[in-house]
């Protein structure tokens, strides 16, 4: 066919090729067919994508498919069919405007924001968003939406529908012996966020070390959260989801998003502080000792002294890191 290879200059003689590609999409492997031209005089090979033909995209979009994930235009017709700016329904939802931006542009969502977003979705739960959280929108705009999608019956709760997901395994060693501690885990947030710009990746590891030290010195955890092995040290078990619901159940707690390299990474913030109340005097003291410690912490010191515990050491990607290890902890 006609066309144009820029690298030899030669005006005609171009192949179409069709061939399949195989995509690496998080572990699963998308096969996508991919066209492309090849000079027939030196070889060369060039994509002429079309904006509905870029095989990533493509990719992309099974494996939303195959998981049952929303698609950016889903995303962005539900929120213009409500009116809503991606700024309004980014803080009903607790996900970053930047990261909501980003989905609706073709960007794969985390797995913990897409559940976020899919039960937002869904107007009855959107609706309970509306009413628990009146200061998102100017009150006229937000009783017009109200009377839009009212339909007169209850919603599960954000924080009911994570829980029962996530959070109904019972006391053992992966857990502390304690069961999952809502209201505790939202006062330890506000506990260590309170009046600091805390790196979302250090108040994970804040958890990790109150939990087992409490472990290791009492007994039994503070939260009952389980802890997983991942690139970035331990973190909670499903902690992107949990972090997410309890700042979308909790006006107190935001997130704001800084870019850093190139990189975009989360604080969280907690505009009142915590109920010490909730905690027994040994959690205080736990608490009260691990801030302390890592006072002075960035977030790639406490990453890097967390990569150190023989808990994380000897555990692979993904695993549940038992609280056995919590004898070992370097605190």
């Amino acid at each position: 066919m006609n066309g144009y290879c820029p690298n030899c200059d030669k005006k005609d003689g171009l192949s179409l090729i069709r061939e399949t590609e195989e995509f690496n999409v998080r572990g699963e492997i998308i096969p996508v067919e991919v066209e492309y031209y090849r000079c027939e005089e030196c070889g060369e090979e060039m994509m002429q994508l079309r904006a509905d033909d870029d095989p990533l995209d493509k990719a992309y979009r099974e494996y939303r498919r195959r998981k049952g994930m929303a698609q950016p235009e889903d995303i962005h017709e539900f929120r213009q069919k409500l009116g809503l700016t991606q700024k309004e329904l980014s803080e009903l939802l607790g996900i970053g405007v930047a990261s909501l931006s980003r989905y609706e542009n073709g960007a794969l969502q985390e797995q913990a924001h897409d559940q976020i977003l899919r039960f937002g979705m869904d107007t009855t739960n959107l609706l309970k968003l509306l009413e628990e959280r009146p200061d998102v929108l100017r009150e006229n705009k937000r009783k017009e939406l109200i009377q839009q999608i009212k339909e007169g019956k209850e919603s599960v709760s954000l924080m009911d529908f994570i829980y029962e997901q996530y959070g109904c395994y019972g006391p053992s060693i992966n857990s502390g012996f304690q069961s999952i501690q809502l209201e505790k885990i939202v006062e330890a947030i506000k506990y260590f966020c309170f009046k600091d710009r805390t790196y979302k990746t250090k108040l994970m590891k804040l958890l990790f070390y109150g939990d087992f030290k409490h472990y290791k010195e009492y007994g039994s955890s503070i939260t009952g959260f389980q802890y997983a092995h991942l690139p970035f040290g331990p973190v909670p078990d499903q902690y992107d989801l949990w972090i997410s619901t309890f700042i979308a159940e909790n006006p107190t707690l935001s997130k704001d998003e800084v870019w850093s390299k190139d990189n975009p990474a989360e604080i969280i913030i907690s505009k009142e502080t915590a109920d010490i109340g909730v905690f027994e005097n040994s959690e205080v003291l736990v608490l009260a000792t691990v801030r302390e410690f890592f006072k002075s912490y960035t977030a790639k010191m406490i990453t890097d002294f967390s990569h150190q515990e023989k808990g994380y050491q000897e555990t692979k990607n993904g695993q549940i890191i038992s609280y056995k290890y919590a004898k070992d902890l370097r605190i």
